[in-house]
């Protein structure tokens, strides 16, 4: 008002009354929200999801870098294989073999198997083809982990991680999760 006093009646006065933000506690006081719209930065650069597959390689020793099934193969031997292995999900290939990212034509998921197997025993003699879902989301080896962390966390199990137009392994929310707790 004294400002507004001073420059006379013709003058224009912007104000701006700002409240305390407690009702944007979720928006921009939030930092996942703030380093997702570029109003922080990392402290650190995310680390790429080759050094995540990369980790997991080192760490487990004893996994393949993919463990895939054939479409034709059953879901018996599909479940022995996820049990060998301690994985939840697997990616199905047409004829057996990984030559490039358009032979993954499907995938198997330790929940659906459950269902499917406890609904009808004999699912287990049943071809893999009849039990797959669609294929993992994919994600090339040099992206940020950044980019996997949305499709991890909204409700996917595991994405296939492509190399040169060719599956290189598979990453799942696990994975993740003991990646950023032990390397960082």
């Amino acid at each position: 008002m004294q400002v507004a006093a001073r420059l006379g009646p013709e003058a224009r006065i912007l104000a701006m009354l700002p409240d305390s933000g407690r009702s944007y506690l979720s928006k921009f006081f939030d930092d996942k929200w703030m380093l997702e719209h570029g109003f922080l930065e990392r402290d650190a650069p995310a680390p790429s999801v080759s050094a995540l597959l990369g980790a997991k390689r080192v760490d487990s020793g004893a996994i393949p870098a993919l463990v895939t099934i054939s479409a034709h193969q059953k879901v018996g031997e599909a479940i022995s294989l996820m049990q060998q292995y301690s994985i939840s999900q697997l990616p199905v290939v047409r004829d057996g073999e990984v030559g490039s990212l358009s032979d993954v034509i499907g995938s198997l998921q330790d929940r659906d198997l459950l269902d499917r197997v406890f609904r009808n025993a004999d699912a287990l003699h049943e071809d893999v083809a009849t039990a797959m879902q669609p294929p993992l989301a994919t994600v090339d080896a040099s992206a940020s982990v950044d980019e996997i962390v949305a499709t991890l966390t909204s409700g996917t199990n595991a994405v296939l991680v492509a190399s040169e137009g060719k599956a290189a392994g598979v990453v799942t929310r696990s994975d993740l999760l003991e990646y950023l707790a032990h390397r960082r």
